[in-house]
């Protein structure tokens, strides 16, 4: 008896489709396991296929059942490649395709062209078999162990089934050409009945497989997720540990600012029972002048700018305040948005006690060296005004004897040299003459050096290197070369007679990189871009470094008692140029002086040309105005030795009602500048309302950019240094009257 094949592959047909309600539960369970896609794919395609082949033998239906076979083998092909993506990520889709392919056309050739039902069922069942055995050589080679039982189980299956197809494409091969499906011997009747079976087994096999990795994967999640716990438990105990054992106060709020955790330290510093802080606001723990601050911080942390740490005054429960310092930062959540805050105290009490008080003792050191410079300034001065004024006595003392001449000569040198220590001292200050002008530096050395090589000891050679044109600087010409002088002499001297070559050289250099280090003023900060630097380099015993602190202070040497003033006037012109000075020394090698004075834009205008005085015409009166007494009677006395008529007044009130009275005889008026009541500027204004063209001298005993210094409505005619000599006074009065 044979069965009826077209009821067979129906009923087949319908198993498929149990089979595919199978699949699609375990996809909508399972369905981000790789593969379970092709395979509900391929069980809708046989399912299809076994359901479409029965219509052969309705003939309005016939076009339906020529693709059934396809199908079938297209759905074998999907299985195969769900088996693959099951295994391995990105698995080559190319054996399937090509063995449908091999299959397709040769399948529809014998179909339409050369019509053979045994060669198509051989072709249909060879690529049935390759595309089996594929995948039951895909679970046998494959590397998840997890699966291995299934896994070959399900091979198994495949196996088997394509075992039996190949059989089946022999068996076609063999028997005589049948014209009708019907015709086909028992072995093509199981061909209907094997896919249930295998379809049935390797369904299970499937879903087998898919249930053991997902059992696997919630092991392995459930390890992982065990380890995340322990290393979570382990963090927060490492997070307690840490807030714990922090001596500073380490805070956590969330975006507002609202405290959620403090560290037990926090509660310490600020006064508060541990807990208590909880819910209160950040800037309630700072004073309220320090808020705003605070609240602008907060800002630019969120922005990332943000640069810290930063110091506030904290505040106690108890309203006392204290020094704090504090870093914060963002802690993010899980989208990676910020969550939290974190900020980190610390109580700077005691750092800036420490640094107050260290403030104090560099306070009080530099007043011991100042104390100990001041001492040595004042007993050099007075060594020097004393030795001067022995002169000037003894020689005042022996003026009535022989050699009157001589004694008055010497005690003028004596006094001229007293009056020299005080214009250095003013330099060394800083109140050197001001009046300056662009000059080129390279030319005004070079104008001071034949002076300069014409006193260097025997065996002393001087090397110049300035270049044409050089840097142009705002410069006092005689201060430069005074500069340039005291530098090469100091240079010959620490050479010690044993001879050797000064190399002067200069250059330009941008401001930083003008060394911080032996910088004098140490507190000097550059003004310019662009600075010039004069460099007087010596091959002498170098400067031990205690001393070279010390070198620029007045009268500190370490040659002999009486020296020392050389280098700090140095410094004091250096400073009225706006300049600073760099050493460069070490003991037993040398040393090179660096002056750096700002550049200046544009070039240098030419030299003036030196002034020819006017002959001074005697005659007339000149007021002469003065407190001290002395003075006012010496100043007198030399403008009677010059032919005037002298009128003295001792204060401006005077000096006013002596020009009302003698207007009309009065030349000339000299006042001293610093007097009680009406010092010399308001009594120049007074007299210029009486008399807006009346020649005025000023004199003083400060330096002329001192005195000068300030915006005043009338300016003298002349200044005059104190103190001063006939020759002096004759060139003011020759200035003024000129």
């Amino acid at each position: 008896m044979k069965l009826d094949i077209y009821t067979l592959a129906f009923v087949v047909g319908l198993t498929f489709a149990t089979l595919l309600v199978a699949v699609w539960i375990q996809y909508r369970v399972n369905r981000h396991s790789r593969g379970i896609g092709w395979w509900l794919a391929g069980t809708a395609l046989m399912a299809a296929a076994f359901v479409l082949m029965p219509l052969v033998a309705v003939r309005s239906l016939v076009a339906l059942a020529m693709v059934a076979n396809p199908m079938l083998v297209l759905g074998q092909a999907f299985l195969y490649v769900g088996v693959a993506r099951f295994l391995e990520p990105k698995p080559a889709r190319w054996p399937a395709a090509a063995v449908f392919c091999g299959f397709v056309f040769p399948y529809y050739y014998f179909m339409f062209i050369h019509n053979s039902i045994s060669i198509r069922t051989v072709f249909q069942a060879t690529a049935v078999a390759v595309l089996v055995l594929m995948t039951a050589y895909r679970l046998l080679t494959r590397k998840d162990d997890s699966i291995a039982a299934s896994a070959t189980f399900t091979a198994a299956v495949f196996f088997s089934y394509g075992v039996f197809t190949l059989l089946r494409a022999g068996m076609a091969l063999a028997e005589p050409p049948v014209h009708a499906y019907r015709e086909m011997g028992p072995i093509f009747t199981l061909a209907f009945i094997a896919p249930t079976l295998a379809g049935i087994l390797w369904t299970f096999g499937f879903i087998l497989m898919a249930d053991q990795r997902l059992n696997t994967e919630q092991r392995r999640e459930h390890e992982i997720l065990q380890g995340a716990q322990a290393s979570l438990r382990e963090s927060e105990a490492t997070y307690r540990s840490i807030l714990n054992a922090s001596p500073d106060d380490i805070t956590i709020t969330d975006l507002e600012g609202r405290v959620l955790l403090v560290s037990p330290a926090a509660s310490k510093m600020f006064g508060y029972r541990q807990g208590e802080e909880a819910g209160k606001r950040l800037l309630d723990f700072i004073v309220p002048e320090d808020q705003g601050r605070a609240r602008s911080n907060l800002v630019l942390m969120f922005r990332g700018t943000l640069q810290g740490p930063n110091e506030y005054r904290g505040l106690r429960k108890d309203r006392s305040a204290f020094d704090i310092e504090v870093n914060s930062g963002i802690i993010p959540g899980v989208d990676g948005q910020p969550a939290k805050l974190v900020f980190i105290v610390r109580d700077i009490s005691e750092r800036r006690k420490a640094e107050t008080e260290r403030a104090e003792l560099e306070a009080r050191n530099r007043q011991l060296q100042k104390s100990e410079s001041l001492g040595r300034m004042a007993g050099a001065i007075a060594h020097h005004f004393n030795n001067q004024l022995q002169s000037v006595m003894g020689n005042l003392e022996v003026m009535g004897g022989p050699g009157e001449e001589g004694c008055l000569a010497r005690a003028k040198q004596a006094a001229e040299s007293a009056a020299e220590v005080s214009r250095m001292m003013l330099a060394y200050l800083g109140q050197a003459s001001r009046e300056q002008e662009p000059r080129s530096l390279a030319e005004l050395c070079r104008a001071g050096l034949p002076v300069i090589q014409a006193a260097l000891p025997a065996g002393v050679v001087l090397e110049a290197d300035l270049p044409v044109p050089g840097p142009v600087i705002r410069a006092n010409p005689s201060q430069i070369q005074q500069v340039l002088d005291s530098l090469v002499t100091n240079a010959w001297e620490a050479m010690g007679g044993a001879g050797g070559t000064i190399r002067i050289g200069l250059s330009t250099l941008p401001a930083g990189d003008i060394p911080a280090v032996q910088r004098f003023p140490v507190d000097w900060r550059p003004q310019a871009a662009e600075y010039a630097c004069l460099e007087v380099a010596d091959p002498g015993c170098g400067i031990a470094g205690p001393d070279l602190e010390k070198l620029f202070d007045p009268f500190f040497t370490t040659k002999f008692t009486g020296r020392g003033l050389g280098l700090s006037v140095v410094l004091g012109m250096v400073q009225a140029h706006g300049g600073v000075v760099t050493v460069l020394s070490r003991p037993g090698q040398g040393s090179a002086f660096r002056i750096h004075f700002p550049v200046c834009a544009g070039a240098a205008p030419p030299a003036p040309a030196p002034a020819v005085p006017s002959a001074l015409v005697a005659g007339g009166a000149v007021l002469v105005v003065d407190d001290d007494e002395c003075v006012l009677d010496s100043t007198a006395a030399m403008v009677k030795m010059m032919g005037f008529t002298a009128l003295a007044a001792g204060d401006g009130a005077e000096a006013l009602a002596l020009f009302g009275r003698h207007r009309g005889e009065i030349r000339c008026v000299i006042t001293d500048l610093t007097m009680p009541a009406m010092d010399g500027w308001q009594t120049l204004a007074a007299l210029r309302r009486l008399d807006p063209a009346l020649p005025v001298i000023l004199a003083s005993g400060y330096d002329q950019g001192q005195a000068m210094a300030g915006d005043h409505p009338e300016q003298p005619q002349a200044f005059l240094g104190k103190p001063f000599g006939l020759k002096q006074l004759r060139a003011a009065l020759g200035r003024a009257m000129g």
